[in-house]
Protein backbone atom coordinates (compact mmCIF):
# COMPACT_ATOMS: atom_id res chain seq x y z
CA UNK A 1 0.00 0.00 0.00
CA UNK A 2 1.42 3.34 -0.99
CA UNK A 3 2.01 5.84 1.74
CA UNK A 4 3.24 3.15 4.23
CA UNK A 5 6.79 2.40 5.27
CA UNK A 6 7.86 -1.21 4.85
CA UNK A 7 7.93 -1.46 8.60
CA UNK A 8 5.01 0.58 9.80
CA UNK A 9 5.37 1.59 13.46
CA UNK A 10 2.82 0.04 15.74
CA UNK A 11 0.07 2.37 16.86
CA UNK A 12 1.43 3.92 20.06
CA UNK A 13 -0.88 5.03 22.82
CA UNK A 14 -0.72 8.23 24.92
CA UNK A 15 -2.50 8.50 28.27
CA UNK A 16 -4.29 11.78 28.78
CA UNK A 17 -2.98 11.75 32.41
CA UNK A 18 0.67 11.15 31.50
CA UNK A 19 1.94 13.54 34.18
CA UNK A 20 -0.06 11.70 36.80
CA UNK A 21 1.40 8.37 35.69
CA UNK A 22 4.95 9.74 35.98
CA UNK A 23 4.18 10.96 39.48
CA UNK A 24 2.93 7.49 40.50
CA UNK A 25 6.12 5.90 39.15
CA UNK A 26 8.22 8.31 41.29
CA UNK A 27 6.21 7.42 44.42
CA UNK A 28 6.78 3.71 43.75
CA UNK A 29 10.54 4.27 43.65
CA UNK A 30 10.42 6.23 46.92
CA UNK A 31 8.45 3.45 48.64
CA UNK A 32 10.87 0.75 47.43
CA UNK A 33 13.89 2.72 48.61
CA UNK A 34 12.19 3.25 51.99
CA UNK A 35 11.69 -0.50 52.42
CA UNK A 36 15.38 -1.14 51.70
CA UNK A 37 16.46 1.55 54.19
CA UNK A 38 14.23 0.07 56.94
CA UNK A 39 15.71 -3.39 56.42
CA UNK A 40 19.29 -2.06 56.41
CA UNK A 41 18.65 -0.06 59.58
CA UNK A 42 17.18 -3.10 61.31
CA UNK A 43 20.27 -5.15 60.42
CA UNK A 44 22.61 -2.42 61.65
CA UNK A 45 20.82 -2.20 64.99
CA UNK A 46 20.91 -5.96 65.39
CA UNK A 47 24.65 -6.03 64.66
CA UNK A 48 25.33 -3.28 67.19
CA UNK A 49 23.36 -5.05 69.87
CA UNK A 50 25.31 -8.23 69.20
CA UNK A 51 28.63 -6.45 69.58
CA UNK A 52 27.53 -4.89 72.91
CA UNK A 53 26.41 -8.21 74.34
CA UNK A 54 27.96 -9.64 77.55
CA UNK A 55 31.56 -10.66 76.77
CA UNK A 56 31.06 -13.73 78.90
CA UNK A 57 28.53 -15.04 76.41
CA UNK A 58 30.34 -17.58 74.33
CA UNK A 59 29.76 -20.81 72.55
CA UNK A 60 26.60 -21.77 70.64
CA UNK A 61 24.56 -18.61 71.59
CA UNK A 62 27.14 -16.21 70.04
CA UNK A 63 27.40 -18.43 66.96
CA UNK A 64 23.59 -18.40 66.57
CA UNK A 65 23.42 -14.60 66.71
CA UNK A 66 26.17 -14.29 64.14
CA UNK A 67 24.32 -16.68 61.83
CA UNK A 68 21.11 -14.61 62.10
CA UNK A 69 23.01 -11.44 61.24
CA UNK A 70 24.55 -13.06 58.17
CA UNK A 71 21.08 -14.27 57.11
CA UNK A 72 19.65 -10.77 57.44
CA UNK A 73 22.48 -9.35 55.32
CA UNK A 74 21.75 -11.91 52.61
CA UNK A 75 18.09 -10.97 52.63
CA UNK A 76 18.98 -7.27 52.30
CA UNK A 77 21.05 -8.07 49.21
CA UNK A 78 18.12 -10.03 47.77
CA UNK A 79 15.77 -7.10 48.38
CA UNK A 80 18.21 -4.68 46.77
CA UNK A 81 18.46 -6.93 43.72
CA UNK A 82 14.64 -7.23 43.56
CA UNK A 83 14.27 -3.45 43.62
CA UNK A 84 16.84 -3.12 40.83
CA UNK A 85 15.03 -5.75 38.76
CA UNK A 86 11.73 -3.92 39.24
CA UNK A 87 13.33 -0.67 38.07
CA UNK A 88 14.61 -2.36 34.95
CA UNK A 89 11.17 -3.82 34.18
CA UNK A 90 9.32 -0.49 34.41
CA UNK A 91 7.46 0.25 31.19
CA UNK A 92 9.01 2.97 29.04
CA UNK A 93 6.96 6.15 28.52
CA UNK A 94 4.09 5.69 26.07
CA UNK A 95 4.90 6.60 22.49
CA UNK A 96 3.00 9.45 20.79
CA UNK A 97 -0.21 8.45 19.03
CA UNK A 98 0.30 7.36 15.45
CA UNK A 99 -2.28 6.95 12.68
CA UNK A 100 -0.45 3.94 11.27
CA UNK A 101 -0.21 5.57 7.83
CA UNK A 102 1.69 8.42 6.22
CA UNK A 103 -1.14 9.29 3.85
CA UNK A 104 -2.73 12.67 4.65
CA UNK A 105 -6.05 14.30 3.82
CA UNK A 106 -5.31 17.34 1.59
CA UNK A 107 -5.05 20.65 3.44
CA UNK A 108 -7.94 22.45 1.75
CA UNK A 109 -10.35 19.69 2.76
CA UNK A 110 -9.27 19.94 6.42
CA UNK A 111 -9.15 23.74 6.50
CA UNK A 112 -12.76 24.31 5.46
CA UNK A 113 -14.88 25.28 8.44
CA UNK A 114 -18.18 23.37 8.49
CA UNK A 115 -20.98 23.33 11.04
CA UNK A 116 -21.40 19.58 10.40
CA UNK A 117 -18.91 16.68 10.55
CA UNK A 118 -20.01 15.18 7.23
CA UNK A 119 -16.55 15.33 5.66
CA UNK A 120 -14.91 13.83 8.77
CA UNK A 121 -17.19 10.79 8.68
CA UNK A 122 -16.20 9.76 5.15
CA UNK A 123 -13.77 6.90 4.49
CA UNK A 124 -10.36 8.02 3.19
CA UNK A 125 -7.70 6.20 1.14
CA UNK A 126 -5.32 4.27 3.41
CA UNK A 127 -7.57 5.27 6.33
CA UNK A 128 -5.82 8.64 6.48
CA UNK A 129 -7.03 10.51 9.58
CA UNK A 130 -8.95 13.73 8.94
CA UNK A 131 -7.18 15.19 11.97
CA UNK A 132 -3.40 14.46 11.76
CA UNK A 133 -2.98 15.13 15.50
CA UNK A 134 -5.57 12.44 16.38
CA UNK A 135 -7.08 14.85 18.88
CA UNK A 136 -9.67 13.27 21.13
CA UNK A 137 -8.39 9.68 20.74
CA UNK A 138 -7.52 7.57 23.76
CA UNK A 139 -6.29 4.02 24.29
CA UNK A 140 -9.00 1.44 24.86
CA UNK A 141 -7.89 -0.35 28.06
CA UNK A 142 -6.09 -3.65 27.52
CA UNK A 143 -5.85 -3.35 23.74
CA UNK A 144 -3.96 -1.84 20.82
CA UNK A 145 -7.05 0.14 19.78
CA UNK A 146 -7.48 3.90 19.76
CA UNK A 147 -10.99 5.22 20.31
CA UNK A 148 -12.64 8.60 19.85
CA UNK A 149 -16.07 9.82 20.93
CA UNK A 150 -17.37 12.68 18.78
CA UNK A 151 -20.46 14.53 17.71
CA UNK A 152 -22.22 17.68 18.72
CA UNK A 153 -25.33 19.16 20.32
CA UNK A 154 -27.29 21.46 18.02
CA UNK A 155 -30.53 23.39 18.41
CA UNK A 156 -32.31 25.25 15.58
CA UNK A 157 -34.83 28.08 15.85
CA UNK A 158 -36.93 28.22 12.65
CA UNK A 159 -39.42 30.80 11.39
CA UNK A 160 -41.38 30.24 8.17
CA UNK A 161 -42.95 33.28 6.55
CA UNK A 162 -45.46 31.00 4.82
CA UNK A 163 -46.33 27.41 5.69
CA UNK A 164 -43.94 24.78 4.37
CA UNK A 165 -44.48 21.05 4.17
CA UNK A 166 -41.64 20.23 6.60
CA UNK A 167 -41.27 22.30 9.77
CA UNK A 168 -37.79 20.95 10.63
CA UNK A 169 -35.96 20.58 7.31
CA UNK A 170 -36.00 22.98 4.38
CA UNK A 171 -37.04 20.49 1.72
CA UNK A 172 -38.07 22.32 -1.45
CA UNK A 173 -40.02 19.28 -2.66
CA UNK A 174 -42.40 19.76 0.29
CA UNK A 175 -43.32 23.38 -0.53
CA UNK A 176 -47.11 23.56 -1.03
CA UNK A 177 -48.36 24.39 -4.54
CA UNK A 178 -49.88 26.91 -4.42
CA UNK A 179 -48.58 28.58 -1.24
CA UNK A 180 -50.36 28.54 2.09
CA UNK A 181 -50.18 32.02 3.61
CA UNK A 182 -49.70 30.84 7.22
CA UNK A 183 -46.53 31.60 9.20
CA UNK A 184 -44.97 29.12 11.64
CA UNK A 185 -42.27 29.01 14.35
CA UNK A 186 -40.47 25.85 15.45
CA UNK A 187 -37.44 24.67 17.45
CA UNK A 188 -35.62 21.37 17.02
CA UNK A 189 -32.53 19.49 18.23
CA UNK A 190 -32.88 16.62 15.75
CA UNK A 191 -29.64 17.52 13.95
CA UNK A 192 -27.52 16.63 17.02
CA UNK A 193 -25.17 13.68 16.47
CA UNK A 194 -23.08 11.12 18.33
CA UNK A 195 -20.19 9.22 16.78
CA UNK A 196 -17.66 6.56 17.82
CA UNK A 197 -14.45 5.84 15.93
CA UNK A 198 -11.73 3.23 16.47
CA UNK A 199 -8.32 2.78 14.85
CA UNK A 200 -6.41 -0.49 15.30
CA UNK A 201 -3.03 -1.44 13.86
CA UNK A 202 -3.45 -5.07 12.76
CA UNK A 203 -0.86 -7.41 11.21
CA UNK A 204 -2.21 -6.48 7.77
CA UNK A 205 -3.01 -2.78 7.99
CA UNK A 206 -4.86 -0.09 9.93
CA UNK A 207 -8.46 -1.05 10.66
CA UNK A 208 -10.81 1.89 11.07
CA UNK A 209 -14.40 1.54 12.26
CA UNK A 210 -16.89 4.39 12.37
CA UNK A 211 -20.37 4.60 13.87
CA UNK A 212 -22.64 7.65 13.76
CA UNK A 213 -26.26 8.36 14.61
CA UNK A 214 -28.50 11.40 14.68
CA UNK A 215 -32.10 12.01 15.77
CA UNK A 216 -33.78 12.63 12.43
CA UNK A 217 -36.56 10.07 12.58
CA UNK A 218 -39.34 9.56 10.01
CA UNK A 219 -41.56 12.57 9.45
CA UNK A 220 -40.97 15.09 12.21
CA UNK A 221 -40.20 12.54 14.92
CA UNK A 222 -37.08 12.67 17.11
CA UNK A 223 -35.92 9.08 16.82
CA UNK A 224 -32.48 7.58 16.36
CA UNK A 225 -31.30 7.26 12.75
CA UNK A 226 -28.26 5.23 11.71
CA UNK A 227 -26.02 7.25 9.40
CA UNK A 228 -22.67 5.44 9.31
CA UNK A 229 -21.66 2.00 10.53
CA UNK A 230 -18.66 0.63 8.63
CA UNK A 231 -15.16 -0.78 8.86
CA UNK A 232 -12.28 -0.27 6.43
CA UNK A 233 -9.16 -2.43 6.22
CA UNK A 234 -6.55 -2.10 3.46
CA UNK A 235 -8.92 0.20 1.51
CA UNK A 236 -11.67 -2.42 1.63
CA UNK A 237 -14.83 -0.91 3.14
CA UNK A 238 -17.74 -3.00 4.39
CA UNK A 239 -20.87 -1.57 6.01
CA UNK A 240 -23.09 1.48 5.63
CA UNK A 241 -21.71 4.86 4.65
CA UNK A 242 -22.05 7.60 2.06
CA UNK A 243 -22.76 6.16 -1.36
CA UNK A 244 -19.65 5.98 -3.54
CA UNK A 245 -21.70 8.09 -5.98
CA UNK A 246 -21.08 11.02 -3.64
CA UNK A 247 -18.39 13.54 -2.68
CA UNK A 248 -18.41 14.54 0.99
CA UNK A 249 -15.78 17.26 0.44
CA UNK A 250 -18.12 19.40 -1.67
CA UNK A 251 -20.93 19.50 0.89
CA UNK A 252 -21.65 23.22 1.36
CA UNK A 253 -22.12 24.84 4.75
CA UNK A 254 -25.82 25.70 4.98
CA UNK A 255 -27.74 27.10 7.94
CA UNK A 256 -30.31 24.33 7.41
CA UNK A 257 -28.88 20.87 8.10
CA UNK A 258 -30.87 19.32 5.23
CA UNK A 259 -28.65 20.89 2.55
CA UNK A 260 -29.33 21.79 -1.10
CA UNK A 261 -32.03 20.09 -3.17
CA UNK A 262 -29.63 18.58 -5.74
CA UNK A 263 -27.10 17.27 -3.23
CA UNK A 264 -26.48 13.52 -3.65
CA UNK A 265 -27.47 12.51 -0.15
CA UNK A 266 -27.68 8.77 0.39
CA UNK A 267 -26.41 6.27 2.97
CA UNK A 268 -26.02 2.81 1.44
CA UNK A 269 -24.93 -0.61 2.73
CA UNK A 270 -22.04 -1.51 0.43
CA UNK A 271 -18.77 -3.24 -0.29
CA UNK A 272 -16.20 -0.80 -1.68
CA UNK A 273 -12.59 -1.12 -2.74
CA UNK A 274 -10.30 1.86 -3.37
CA UNK A 275 -7.01 1.63 -5.26
CA UNK A 276 -4.45 4.42 -5.25
CA UNK A 277 -3.03 4.77 -8.75
CA UNK A 278 -0.49 7.34 -7.57
CA UNK A 279 -0.04 9.80 -4.72
CA UNK A 280 -2.88 12.05 -5.91
CA UNK A 281 -5.01 9.62 -7.93
CA UNK A 282 -7.49 7.05 -6.63
CA UNK A 283 -10.12 4.79 -8.18
CA UNK A 284 -13.01 3.18 -6.26
CA UNK A 285 -15.53 0.52 -7.23
CA UNK A 286 -18.50 -0.47 -5.13
CA UNK A 287 -21.52 -2.76 -5.07
CA UNK A 288 -24.32 -1.05 -3.13
CA UNK A 289 -27.79 -1.87 -1.90
CA UNK A 290 -30.38 -1.37 -4.69
CA UNK A 291 -33.90 -0.05 -4.38
CA UNK A 292 -36.40 0.85 -7.09
CA UNK A 293 -38.47 3.97 -6.52
CA UNK A 294 -41.50 3.44 -8.79
CA UNK A 295 -45.26 4.14 -8.46
CA UNK A 296 -47.09 1.41 -6.57
CA UNK A 297 -49.79 1.12 -9.23
CA UNK A 298 -49.46 0.83 -13.00
CA UNK A 299 -51.82 3.52 -14.36
CA UNK A 300 -52.33 1.65 -17.64
CA UNK A 301 -53.11 -1.84 -16.35
CA UNK A 302 -54.33 -0.67 -12.93
CA UNK A 303 -52.34 -3.50 -11.35
CA UNK A 304 -50.43 -3.05 -8.07
CA UNK A 305 -46.65 -3.20 -8.50
CA UNK A 306 -44.02 -4.23 -5.95
CA UNK A 307 -40.58 -2.76 -6.61
CA UNK A 308 -37.72 -5.23 -7.07
CA UNK A 309 -34.03 -4.94 -7.88
CA UNK A 310 -32.38 -8.01 -9.44
CA UNK A 311 -28.85 -6.54 -9.31
CA UNK A 312 -26.83 -4.36 -6.93
CA UNK A 313 -26.18 -0.73 -7.79
CA UNK A 314 -22.63 -0.51 -9.15
CA UNK A 315 -20.52 2.65 -8.81
CA UNK A 316 -17.12 3.47 -10.29
CA UNK A 317 -15.38 6.62 -9.09
CA UNK A 318 -12.17 8.50 -9.95
CA UNK A 319 -10.63 11.21 -7.77
CA UNK A 320 -7.67 13.58 -8.16
CA UNK A 321 -6.65 15.82 -5.27
CA UNK A 322 -4.00 18.32 -4.19
CA UNK A 323 -3.68 20.63 -1.18
CA UNK A 324 -5.50 23.41 -3.06
CA UNK A 325 -8.17 21.64 -5.09
CA UNK A 326 -9.68 18.29 -5.99
CA UNK A 327 -11.79 16.85 -8.81
CA UNK A 328 -14.14 13.90 -8.53
CA UNK A 329 -16.22 12.03 -11.11
CA UNK A 330 -18.32 8.88 -10.82
CA UNK A 331 -20.64 6.64 -12.82
CA UNK A 332 -23.66 4.76 -11.44
CA UNK A 333 -25.33 1.73 -13.09
CA UNK A 334 -28.50 0.06 -11.85
CA UNK A 335 -31.61 -1.95 -12.70
CA UNK A 336 -35.01 -0.58 -11.65
CA UNK A 337 -38.52 -1.97 -11.92
CA UNK A 338 -40.95 -4.27 -10.23
CA UNK A 339 -43.31 -7.20 -10.41
CA UNK A 340 -47.10 -7.09 -10.67
CA UNK A 341 -49.56 -9.06 -8.56
CA UNK A 342 -49.93 -11.51 -11.47
CA UNK A 343 -46.19 -12.22 -11.45
CA UNK A 344 -45.15 -10.15 -14.49
CA UNK A 345 -41.72 -8.56 -14.08
CA UNK A 346 -40.57 -5.42 -15.86
CA UNK A 347 -37.25 -3.62 -15.36
CA UNK A 348 -35.34 -0.79 -17.01
CA UNK A 349 -31.68 0.21 -17.10
CA UNK A 350 -30.72 3.24 -15.03
CA UNK A 351 -27.47 5.19 -14.96
CA UNK A 352 -25.96 8.42 -13.72
CA UNK A 353 -22.83 10.53 -14.23
CA UNK A 354 -21.60 13.12 -11.74
CA UNK A 355 -18.73 15.57 -11.53
CA UNK A 356 -17.74 17.59 -8.47
CA UNK A 357 -14.87 19.68 -7.21
CA UNK A 358 -13.41 21.92 -4.53
CA UNK A 359 -11.09 24.85 -5.29
CA UNK A 360 -9.23 27.18 -2.94
CA UNK A 361 -9.76 30.82 -3.91
CA UNK A 362 -7.74 32.77 -1.36
CA UNK A 363 -6.60 31.80 2.11
CA UNK A 364 -9.41 29.56 3.33
CA UNK A 365 -12.01 30.95 0.91
CA UNK A 366 -13.23 28.21 -1.41
CA UNK A 367 -15.82 27.24 -3.97
CA UNK A 368 -17.49 23.84 -4.32
CA UNK A 369 -19.70 22.48 -7.10
CA UNK A 370 -21.52 19.36 -8.22
CA UNK A 371 -23.30 18.52 -11.49
CA UNK A 372 -25.30 15.33 -12.21
CA UNK A 373 -27.21 13.83 -15.11
CA UNK A 374 -28.88 10.43 -15.25
CA UNK A 375 -31.93 8.26 -15.73
CA UNK A 376 -33.57 6.29 -12.95
CA UNK A 377 -31.43 7.72 -10.10
CA UNK A 378 -33.92 10.01 -8.30
CA UNK A 379 -33.51 8.08 -5.02
CA UNK A 380 -29.94 9.37 -4.71
CA UNK A 381 -30.90 13.07 -4.51
CA UNK A 382 -31.69 14.97 -1.36
CA UNK A 383 -34.95 16.38 -2.74
CA UNK A 384 -36.38 13.38 -4.61
CA UNK A 385 -35.49 10.44 -2.41
CA UNK A 386 -38.68 8.78 -1.24
CA UNK A 387 -40.82 10.26 -4.04
CA UNK A 388 -40.75 7.12 -6.26
CA UNK A 389 -39.47 9.03 -9.28
CA UNK A 390 -36.84 6.54 -10.48
CA UNK A 391 -39.19 5.27 -13.17
CA UNK A 392 -42.64 5.84 -14.65
CA UNK A 393 -44.93 4.09 -17.16
CA UNK A 394 -45.35 4.83 -20.86
CA UNK A 395 -48.58 4.51 -22.87
CA UNK A 396 -48.15 0.72 -23.18
CA UNK A 397 -47.69 0.30 -19.44
CA UNK A 398 -43.97 -0.51 -19.67
CA UNK A 399 -41.48 0.78 -17.09
CA UNK A 400 -39.30 3.69 -18.26
CA UNK A 401 -36.35 5.20 -16.36
CA UNK A 402 -37.02 8.92 -15.90
CA UNK A 403 -34.29 11.42 -16.84
CA UNK A 404 -33.19 14.09 -14.40
CA UNK A 405 -30.37 16.60 -14.04
CA UNK A 406 -29.23 19.14 -11.53
CA UNK A 407 -26.41 20.60 -9.54
CA UNK A 408 -25.32 23.25 -7.09
CA UNK A 409 -22.48 25.65 -6.39
CA UNK A 410 -21.41 27.33 -3.15
CA UNK A 411 -18.86 30.00 -2.20
CA UNK A 412 -17.47 30.20 1.34
CA UNK A 413 -15.77 33.40 2.52
CA UNK A 414 -13.93 34.00 5.80
CA UNK A 415 -14.38 37.57 7.04
CA UNK A 416 -11.89 37.05 9.86
CA UNK A 417 -10.75 34.29 12.21
CA UNK A 418 -14.20 33.94 13.77
CA UNK A 419 -16.72 34.97 11.08
CA UNK A 420 -17.53 33.24 7.80
CA UNK A 421 -20.35 33.19 5.24
CA UNK A 422 -21.54 30.77 2.58
CA UNK A 423 -23.93 31.29 -0.34
CA UNK A 424 -25.38 28.16 -1.99
CA UNK A 425 -27.65 27.79 -5.02
CA UNK A 426 -29.13 24.52 -6.25
CA UNK A 427 -31.34 23.36 -9.13
CA UNK A 428 -32.95 19.99 -9.88
CA UNK A 429 -35.37 18.86 -12.63
CA UNK A 430 -37.07 15.54 -13.37
CA UNK A 431 -38.65 14.69 -16.75
CA UNK A 432 -41.63 12.49 -15.85
CA UNK A 433 -43.62 10.30 -18.24
CA UNK A 434 -46.97 11.29 -19.79
CA UNK A 435 -48.81 8.95 -17.43
CA UNK A 436 -47.58 10.76 -14.30
CA UNK A 437 -50.16 12.85 -12.37
CA UNK A 438 -50.25 16.59 -13.08
CA UNK A 439 -49.10 17.47 -9.55
CA UNK A 440 -45.95 15.35 -9.88
CA UNK A 441 -42.62 16.97 -8.98
CA UNK A 442 -41.02 18.71 -11.98
CA UNK A 443 -38.28 21.01 -10.71
CA UNK A 444 -37.08 22.93 -7.65
CA UNK A 445 -34.69 25.75 -6.84
CA UNK A 446 -32.80 26.32 -3.59
CA UNK A 447 -30.92 29.30 -2.10
CA UNK A 448 -29.13 29.55 1.26
CA UNK A 449 -27.24 32.61 2.57
CA UNK A 450 -25.77 32.53 6.07
CA UNK A 451 -23.33 34.00 8.58
CA UNK A 452 -21.51 31.73 11.07
CA UNK A 453 -19.70 32.94 14.19
CA UNK A 454 -17.23 30.75 16.12
CA UNK A 455 -16.22 32.72 19.24
CA UNK A 456 -14.29 29.81 20.76
CA UNK A 457 -13.26 26.28 19.90
CA UNK A 458 -16.23 23.96 19.79
CA UNK A 459 -18.90 26.68 19.68
CA UNK A 460 -20.79 27.88 16.59
CA UNK A 461 -23.60 30.42 16.43
CA UNK A 462 -25.20 30.96 13.05
CA UNK A 463 -28.11 32.42 11.20
CA UNK A 464 -29.37 32.91 7.69
CA UNK A 465 -32.28 32.80 5.32
CA UNK A 466 -33.42 30.22 2.79
CA UNK A 467 -35.57 30.53 -0.31
CA UNK A 468 -37.02 27.70 -2.34
CA UNK A 469 -39.41 27.08 -5.20
CA UNK A 470 -41.27 23.98 -6.37
CA UNK A 471 -42.87 23.60 -9.81
CA UNK A 472 -45.22 20.72 -10.65
CA UNK A 473 -45.68 18.92 -13.94
CA UNK A 474 -48.62 21.24 -14.79
CA UNK A 475 -46.39 24.27 -14.00
CA UNK A 476 -48.28 25.20 -10.83
CA UNK A 477 -45.64 26.53 -8.45
CA UNK A 478 -45.10 27.53 -4.84
CA UNK A 479 -42.36 29.37 -2.96
CA UNK A 480 -41.02 29.13 0.56
CA UNK A 481 -39.01 31.56 2.69
CA UNK A 482 -37.40 30.58 6.01
CA UNK A 483 -35.23 32.29 8.65
CA UNK A 484 -33.05 29.83 10.57
CA UNK A 485 -30.81 30.33 13.62
CA UNK A 486 -28.63 27.68 15.26
CA UNK A 487 -26.36 27.12 18.25
CA UNK A 488 -23.99 24.17 18.23
CA UNK A 489 -21.58 22.74 20.83
CA UNK A 490 -18.97 20.20 19.70
CA UNK A 491 -18.24 17.23 21.95
CA UNK A 492 -14.68 17.13 20.57
CA UNK A 493 -13.07 19.94 18.66
CA UNK A 494 -10.95 18.79 15.70
CA UNK A 495 -7.49 20.22 15.28
CA UNK A 496 -7.10 22.28 12.11
CA UNK A 497 -3.85 23.47 10.57
CA UNK A 498 -5.11 26.83 9.33
CA UNK A 499 -2.70 29.49 10.57
CA UNK A 500 -0.41 29.17 7.60
CA UNK A 501 -3.16 30.02 5.11
CA UNK A 502 -5.16 32.68 6.95
CA UNK A 503 -5.04 35.95 4.91
CA UNK A 504 -5.48 38.17 8.00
Amino acid sequence: MQGHNKERPEVGMEWDDGARGECLRKWKRVVRQGIVMVVITTCSVASALAQRADPDVHGPQRSSQQSEIEDLKARVKQLEQSVEDMRNKESPPDEPLSAGTQTEVPAIERERELVSEDAYADARPDNAPFDPALRGFFRFPGSHTLMRVGGYIRTDAIYDVSQLGNINQFRTESIPTPNLDVSNYNMAARASRISFETRTDTRWDVLRTYFEIDFVGPGNSTNLRLRHFYGQLKNLLIGQSWSTFHDSDVIPETVDFNGPNSWIFHFNPQVRYTHRLAKRHAVSIAAEQPSSGIPSTNPVTAQPVSSTSPLPDVVVRYRYETDDYHFNTAGLFRSIGGVTSSGQSDHAFGYGVMASGLVRLWGRDNVVFQAVYGEGIARYFNDTKGLNLDAGYDASGAVNAQPLYGGYAAVQHFWNEHLRSTVTYGYLQVSTTDRSPVDTYKRTQYLDCNLMYSPAEGITIGGGFLWGQRVNKDDVSGEGFRINFLVKYDLVRLQQDVKKVLPF
